[in-house]
């Protein structure tokens, strides 16, 4: 540096040169830094199937755990550190969720383990604590009464200890969708949940929750059309109990639905049980392929509107599939009927 400058003394030129190194790692490290956040975009790539997302999916995933351990490596002790391996912990257990690899998981929760039996900022102790019920709303295999109790003890410890956490609202929100065969628990977490909503899409979906609740125990206004124009009113089906299942083609979910239901139905005799559907498709052609694919011979309402459909909006759904029971005077008698679908059946035919 000094003969760059040489009216500088050597003393000033170290001194000017010892500075100028930080300031360079610094810019090295947000760079590194910024290669990781840039992949939050997620993959930038068109798929045409489930087989290619999830190949899509998994590469994308591999790019981010490079970056990430890549970092690591190189800046073990930069204020991105904590982040960087909660962020690494997160991403194995998602991979092995997805691969079925109890190694990677475990391997994440290694690494949330560590992350938590070292010192941290309140604002890092939040961030385990949320990993953590991340991590258990991922394990979970199925929706069953043993494993919401577990989610909802922990997201009320997580309530008792960060109140003011700006996920909590949403947090409690998505808990509550859980518990939709205990409505009291529902709408308590959704009230909860309510006052300290900020986001619009949160208080819309909060909004629809409320309305599915205030449904229940009541004769359901549901009018609407068939595609070929005919009118279709719930109330002609009294005297049978009726599942009134919400779907749509592009949702496999609901494909899947919808074979679950008629499996249950047909376990009960002629027409103890009727099936209606509502279709939230855009294109009466969609339609078409479903009842084709899934041989539909019961009704099905169909608008074309989808989510701007009236009824729809009306009834709050938010979601498919959604499957609903109705009794034989036609009150809704429960808002999830896609869980032990025969059982619930069977308590209102009593058989």
């Amino acid at each position: 540096m000094a003969f760059l400058f040489p009216n500088l003394s050597r003393a000033t030129a170290l001194v000017l040169g010892f500075a100028f190194i930080p300031h360079a790692m610094a810019a090295e490290v947000e760079e590194d830094w910024r290669r990781i956040t840039t992949l939050d975009a997620g993959p930038q790539v068109q798929t045409r199937s489930a087989t290619e997302g999830r190949a899509a999916a998994l590469a994308h995933l591999d790019l981010q755990e490079k970056a990430l351990r890549a970092f690591l490596i190189a800046h073990p002790k930069d204020e991105h550190a904590f982040e960087g391996r909660l962020r690494l912990s997160r991403l194995l257990q998602i991979r092995g969720s997805i691969q079925g690899s109890v190694k990677t998981i475990e391997e994440g929760k290694r690494l949330l383990d560590q992350l938590d039996a070292s010192p941290v900022t309140p604002e890092q102790r939040s961030e385990l604590d949320f990993s953590r019920i991340s991590l258990l709303m991922r394990g979970m295999r199925g929706s069953t009464p043993e494993s919401r109790e577990r989610l909802l003890n922990a997201t009320r410890k997580f309530q008792r200890a960060h109140p003011d956490d700006r996920r909590l609202p949403a947090l409690l929100v998505e808990v509550a969708g859980l518990f939709s065969l205990q409505p009291k628990t529902m709408r308590t977490l959704l009230s909860e949940a309510e006052p300290n909503a900020k986001e619009d899409d949160l208080k819309a979906r909060i909004g629809d929750d409320l309305k599915r609740l205030d449904l229940l125990g009541h004769p359901l206004p549901f009018q609407s059309v068939t595609p070929d124009g005919k009118p279709l009113d719930i109330a002609q089906f009294r005297g049978s109990v009726v599942l009134l299942v919400f779907f749509a083609r592009w949702s496999q979910p609901s494909l899947d639905a919808l074979d679950v239901i008629k499996r249950a139905a047909a376990q009960f005799p002629g027409a103890s049980v009727q099936l209606v559907g509502v279709s939230l498709d855009p294109k009466p052609e969609m339609l078409a392929e479903v009842i084709k694919e899934k041989a539909i011979t019961w009704p099905v309402a169909f608008d074309g509107k989808g989510w701007e459909s009236p009824l729809i909006r009306s009834l709050g759904i938010n979601a498919v599939p959604t499957v609903w029971l109705l009794d034989r005077e036609g009150h809704l008698r429960s808002l999830n009927a896609l869980e032990s679908t025969a059982g619930q059946i069977g308590q209102l035919t009593g058989r």
